[in-house]
């Protein structure tokens, strides 16, 4: 019993002299709360659209308007107040790299842009997604694309409009959260 004692005045003793307490020492918090933002921001036909969500350390997949999930593969989600947009990273381990979806992949939804799905479809719509940093669970990179808008949603086909008439430009994402 006495060493129990011992032990724990001990242990009261070196927490009454670290900065932070021994439960925020092992939480890795020190006084206050960590804020990371994370953003993303594109042009999409000239249009600017942009995303920034503070706190992103406390948000939950699924009900937050930026961040990435592993889902089969990774899927990043970005929603604004111009739409959302979506990128399926097919992959099992996410890495710094160039991933690039080419419409020889098959059509595959991407965004909202005046209303309308829009579609890497055409012969020359591609979307590219850079990850140029990968690190404590965090991703951030560049993106870019050429899509093609959907005029009719079928439930077997899709009716497109123009090839190629969206433009994704100067696309970037920083301090993403990469949920596993």
């Amino acid at each position: 019993m006495k060493s129990y004692l011992l032990i724990f005045v001990f242990s009261i003793t070196l927490s009454s002299c670290y900065k932070q307490s021994i439960a925020d020492a092992m939480l890795n918090k020190s006084g206050t709360q960590n804020e990371n933002t994370a953003t993303m921001s594109y042009e999409i036909n000239g249009k600017s659209v942009s995303i920034s969500i503070k706190n992103g350390d406390q948000q939950t997949p699924g009900f937050s308007n930026l961040y990435c999930q592993k889902s089969a593969g990774y899927l990043l989600y970005g929603m604004g107040d111009e739409g959302e947009l979506i990128f399926h990273f097919f992959t099992d381990s996410l890495e710094v790299d160039n991933y690039r979806y080419p419409s020889s992949f098959g059509p595959m939804y991407f965004t909202n842009f005046e209303g309308r799905p829009q579609y890497v479809y055409g012969p020359t719509d591609y979307m590219d997604f850079n990850i140029s940093s990968y690190k404590d669970g965090y991703i951030s990179g560049n993106f870019s694309g050429q899509l093609t808008p959907a005029i009719v949603v079928g439930t077997l086909n899709n009716i497109y409009g123009d090839l190629g008439s969206v433009l994704i430009k100067n696309g970037k994402f920083d301090n993403v959260r990469v949920y596993y």
